[in-house]
């Protein structure tokens, strides 16, 4: 295509395409390279014909299109967890991503049901860090070499080395404990520096890193390596549309991240004689499109939906994931799980981990589907027995971050207790992030548990059994880094998280969520 009038055209054709609201889009000419990317969609498949609608208007302008993603998009949502992942590889495939990465929510189904959809995804995944201890192999490839006309594009894959504690530890240790992969959590910045180093002797004009590490690490890494011209990134669900990092000799090196959800899409433009350029476009300004991804998207939603949509009760208040004012401790909807799970199995005492409550529960009819959008893991409510010193450890290592308040920080029932916020906390972890011990001063204080017989609190006993509910996750599958050493197990799997929910608004709140007790907070988690 060497006509200047027809490529003028076509440009001005591709302007007229956008909404206002876009302003204005970067160039792209006809030799120049589009990749465009996502991260973090947890199962919004919404944007997946828009992702399609932007690949084809792009080919309109350059041949040289590809569609990449920066990782978790099997799991996050109803549609995720119902389908195991399968109702969005099915996606996808419609849309023809090129190039993805795994991110730690790609690992919730367990690493036979990953290999399985990764079997039946069309794209290529990269995944450099993912490497088996048995033989030092990486369990997918860590890197693929594009040529788009005369320029060669290496595609880099590399995902957060917190897998194993944001995901499952259990899925990647053998029964005896020892564990069976590594994501190279204090080696990372030499294995990315290896495939970096091996695509520019394959002859790589550009690489462009697709990571799932997120800020604050995304940086650092940047900083110890070089060789990279591009991070694509995703974890953190952070908005960059164009920030330029120094690598190790001082280069600079684009790093973008779209958010999450959908919320944007990205595009890349390589020019073919200039530096790479980014830019995110929001999907809430694009029109609607019509095309043959949206016919998949609406056959996965009619399969859904019928899921979805039995009413289960009724609601007068919003349940707020993040709490008063935006807190995240003591939320009403912490509360809301962890009494669900204490008054289902008559524990002493519920942990709900932050990470596993994913939206806030609207005021007015609850269908099963907020619930599960709520709750859309493969978590399962188990009742176990442990010591009141491994319950203080636990509440010790989950709020170790604070302020930061991260996917372990513990919320609570039948159990009140205080943050000391003077103290730095000094919990010890492994190199994979798994709790150690404690070995100074605690944060956690004046930790009591409730009496449902004399209806009043008393000091937990560190010596005393408890009787504990929770998700299988944390509880038995060391999910964020916690270790329960002295725990005996009760039942492990009475019912998922999400039906422990439908079957307390059912039966033992006669269908309506109380607004006396989950409208605000109840003063669960104190911070001094």
């Amino acid at each position: 295509m060497k006509n200047p009038r027809l490529l003028l055209l076509l440009a001005l054709l591709w302007v007229s395409l956008q909404p206002a609201a876009l302003g204005q889009s970067l160039p792209a000419r006809h030799g120049d390279i589009v990749i465009l990317y996502e991260n973090d969609v947890h199962g919004s498949i919404e944007g997946y014909p828009l992702m399609a609608a932007l690949r084809d208007q792009m080919r309109t302008l350059t041949p040289h299109v590809a569609v990449v993603s920066c990782g978790d998009f099997l799991s996050g949502t109803p549609l995720g967890s119902v389908s195991r992942g399968r109702y969005l590889v099915r996606m996808m495939n419609a849309v023809g991503y090129d190039y993805v990465t795994l991110g730690n929510h790609e690992f919730d189904f367990g690493i036979d049901t990953l290999a399985r959809r990764m079997e039946e995804l069309s794209a290529t995944v990269l995944c450099g860090n993912f490497v088996s201890l048995a033989d030092g192999v990486p369990y997918y490839l860590c890197h693929a070499v594009r040529q788009f006309g005369g320029v060669k594009v290496a595609f880099v894959g590399v995902t957060t080395p917190g897998v194993p504690t944001s995901s499952t530890p259990l899925f990647f240790q053998d029964s005896q404990g020892h564990w069976l992969y590594t994501f190279y959590p204090t080696a990372l910045d030499s294995v990315v520096q290896q495939c970096v180093d091996e695509v520019r002797r394959q002859g790589a004009d550009y690489v462009v890193l697709l990571s799932h590490i997120g800020d604050p690490d995304l940086p650092k890494l940047v900083a110890a390596t070089t060789g990279i011209d591009v991070v694509l990134d995703g974890h953190s669900h952070s908005v960059i549309p164009h920030t330029l990092l120094l690598n190790r000799d001082g280069g600079e090196v684009l790093w973008t991240s779209t958010g999450s959800n959908f919320r944007n899409i990205g595009r890349l433009v390589i020019p073919h004689d200039g530096r790479p350029m980014s830019e995110l476009l929001p999907t809430s300004a694009m029109p609607p499109v019509t095309n043959a991804v949206v016919d998949t998207l609406r056959t996965v939603r009619q399969a859904f939906d019928a899921i979805s949509q039995r009413m289960v009760g009724y609601s007068p208040v919003h349940l707020w994931r993040k709490g008063h004012e935006g807190r995240r401790y003591d939320a009403p909807m912490g509360n809301f799980f962890c009494d669900a799970f204490r008054v289902l199995t008559d524990a002493d005492v519920a942990l709900m981990n932050f990470g596993g409550m994913r939206n806030d529960i609207q005021a007015g009819d609850v269908r099963f589907g907020d619930l599960y959008s709520a709750a859309p893991f493969d978590n399962k409510l188990c009742l176990v027995e442990m010591s009141g010193q491994t319950l203080l450890d636990a509440f010790e290592m989950g709020c170790r971050n604070y302020p930061m308040v991260g996917g372990g920080f513990l919320q609570v029932s039948g159990v009140m207790f205080e943050i000391d916020t003077s103290l730095t906390s000094t919990v010890v972890c492994d190199d994979n992030g798994v709790f150690v011990r404690v070995e100074g001063a605690r944060r956690v204080k004046n930790a009591q548990v409730w009496d449902s017989r004399t209806r009043q609190y008393y000091p937990l006993d560190p010596g005393r059994t408890y009787r504990v509910a929770g998700c299988d996750y944390t509880l038995l599958n060391q999910g964020d880094g916690h270790v329960f050493p002295d725990v005996k197990v009760v039942n492990p799997a009475i019912c998922s998280y999400v039906e422990a929910l439908e079957r307390f608004l059912r039966d033992y709140l006669g269908g309506t969520v109380s607004a006396y007790q989950y409208g605000h907070p109840q003063g669960r988690i104190i911070i001094r």
